[in-house]
């Protein structure tokens, strides 16, 4: 039986207008005109405004297309699918680039890059731990061999019974 089904809309072209529609500046410079009572010109101020967000949604919309068939295709066709992994490139640097110029609200800018990019908090975990054991001289070799391997297993590091030995005898 064969498959059949709706021809794909999927062109190769779309994949350079997936990137030309994410390659765009991120921002334009407006005048604002103050003017006096009279309505002349008294002085221009300029304001840095972000330009629309390009999104794969608004892609989707602008070729006529459903967003699940985007999604299909960047994992049906390689080429797509990297001329996509470009087009994320290029949103994150949008949004980098507005961030810094203070285009957004910052509480906007980070749900947005967290959500829409592979932006995270960093955050450093100190896993160092020191540990006291005493009444290991009462223990048989076997009964040390049974927590030394118990304690291999569970942090899953090697642990040098000798060098331990040595230290607690030396206290």
């Amino acid at each position: 039986m064969s498959k059949t089904g709706r021809p794909t809309k999927y062109k190769p072209e779309y994949c350079e207008k997936l990137i030309e529609f994410f390659d765009v500046e991120p921002y334009a410079d407006k005048e604002l005109e103050h003017l006096d009572k009279d309505g002349n010109v008294r002085w221009i101020d300029y304001k840095r405004m972000a330009n629309k967000l390009p999104t794969l949604r608004s892609f989707a919309k602008s070729i006529g297309v459903n967003i699940d068939t985007v999604y299909e295709w960047i994992k049906q066709h390689e080429e797509f699918s990297d001329a996509f992994t470009h087009a994320k490139d290029l949103q994150k640097w949008f949004l980098i680039e507005n961030g810094l110029n203070g285009c957004y609200n910052p509480m906007f800018a980070i749900f947005t890059a967290k959500n829409i990019t592979d932006m995270r908090d960093k955050s450093e975990v100190d896993n160092n731990t020191n540990l006291t054991v005493t009444g290991l001289e009462k223990l048989t070799d076997d009964q040390l061999d049974g927590l030394v391997a118990k304690l291999k297993n569970s942090i899953g590091e090697t642990f040098n019974r000798e060098s331990q030995t040595n230290s607690t005898e030396s206290a």
